[in-house]
């Protein structure tokens, strides 16, 4: 009985165990795993399908297409900063050149100008102590001032370039055969007209104005008139750059501030020349070509003036209406060597600026040559 019911059991169990996989695969397609091309087990099976690269990642949920990968990139690395270099003070000057270097130069007052046939008509100079009275018209700055009296101050100074320039134009009384007094500069009055009073355009009328209310009272007075650059004068800019003569026997002399009206005349070698050779230019001085090329002017003039006051003094017919004197028979020449389109022989400091004076204070010019009356050559101060 009891081995009856063992086999029983054992035949219950052989049923159970072939029948219940059937049973619980016959509701699935290929078998275990639930999942479209997933290989299952148990019934028959299915020829496996050609292998198909996965839509989106493969069977089952759906994953969201990843980012493509950003392409490496090397950090940027900032360069490495240039150690700032301390300060080094430029030399004063750094070479004494010719401008340019002709091949053979000639030294001190060997330069010939225009002034062979000047001659003294025997009228007065300008001798002894000679009272300025000056005006400044138009809007000029201080610094610039100061710059022009600086120059007139330098012109006493023992032994100083300025000094002995200024020595050539008080040797024109020995030619002339009177005692030597000098030329002893003394700034007497001066004023400063800001607002232009007269006008912007100074004619001769307006001119002979300004000489009367320079009028100091005092002896032997030259009136002199500063231009400012936006105030235009009468005849300059046309062939001179400065104006002399006389108004009810006093001597007056206008200077125009070249900067804007005419550089290309009245501001050699600062500025390239309108006409002729071109020739090299240097940088001024004291940094501004209005006022350095009006000191060169100015210094012109003063020559002209002191010797020729009334066209009585020394000079010969110009090629237009005025005449050649001291301060023009040797234009636009500053130096030995010096010729058409070149300035000549002066000193170039490490900013490039040129000059061939050092006055008062220390201050620095470029001095126009001068015409000698003893030697008959331009005089130069190097």
């Amino acid at each position: 009985m009891v081995f009856r019911v063992a086999v029983a059991t054992q035949a219950l169990l052989l049923i159970l165990l072939l029948t219940t996989p059937h049973f619980v695969l016959a509701g699935k397609k290929g078998g275990g795993g639930g999942k479209k091309g997933g290989g299952g087990k148990g019934g028959a099976k299915k020829p496996s399908a050609p292998y198909r690269a996965p839509k989106n990642g493969g069977g089952g949920a759906k994953k969201k297409p990843s980012k493509p990968a950003t392409p490496y990139r090397p950090p940027v690395v900032a360069a490495p900063k240039k150690p700032v270099a301390a300060y080094t003070p430029l030399p004063e000057a750094v070479a004494t050149i010719e401008v340019p270097r002709p091949g053979t130069l000639s030294r001190g007052p060997a330069c010939k100008g225009n002034g062979e046939g000047i001659i003294y008509k025997g009228g007065p100079l300008l001798t002894g102590e000679l009272n300025l009275s000056i005006i400044f018209y138009g809007q000029w700055q201080s610094q610039h001032k100061d710059l022009i009296r600086s120059f007139l101050s330098s012109l006493a100074v023992p032994g100083s370039t300025a000094n002995q320039w200024w020595a050539i134009v008080e040797s024109y009384q020995t030619v002339a055969n009177m005692p030597n007094q000098g030329v002893h500069i003394k700034v007497g009055t001066q004023s400063s007209d800001d607002k232009a009073s007269l006008g912007k355009v100074l004619t001769k009328d307006f001119i002979k104005q300004l000489v009367q209310r320079a009028k100091s009272g005092n002896p032997n007075t030259l009136a002199v008139i500063f231009a400012h650059k936006d105030v235009a004068v009468a005849d300059l800019c046309r062939g001179k750059c400065y104006e002399h003569g006389a108004f009810d026997n006093i001597p007056y002399l206008i200077v125009g501030n070249p900067e804007v009206e005419c550089p290309g005349s009245c501001a050699i070698p600062f500025a390239k020349a309108s006409y002729g050779p071109a020739g090299d230019t240097v940088k001024p001085p004291n940094g501004d070509l209005g006022v350095d090329a009006t000191i060169i002017n100015f210094a012109s003039g003063l020559a002209s003036v002191v010797t020729n006051p009334s066209n009585g003094g020394f000079s010969k017919p110009g090629p237009k209406t005025w005449a050649i004197e001291a301060g023009n028979a040797c234009e636009d020449m500053f130096g030995s060597g010096a010729g058409p389109g070149q300035p000549g022989k002066m000193t170039i400091d490490a900013a490039g600026c040129g000059y061939n004076a050092v006055g008062d204070g220390g201050a620095r010019f470029l001095l126009p040559a001068i015409w000698d009356p003893k030697s008959s050559t331009c005089w130069t101060p190097m």
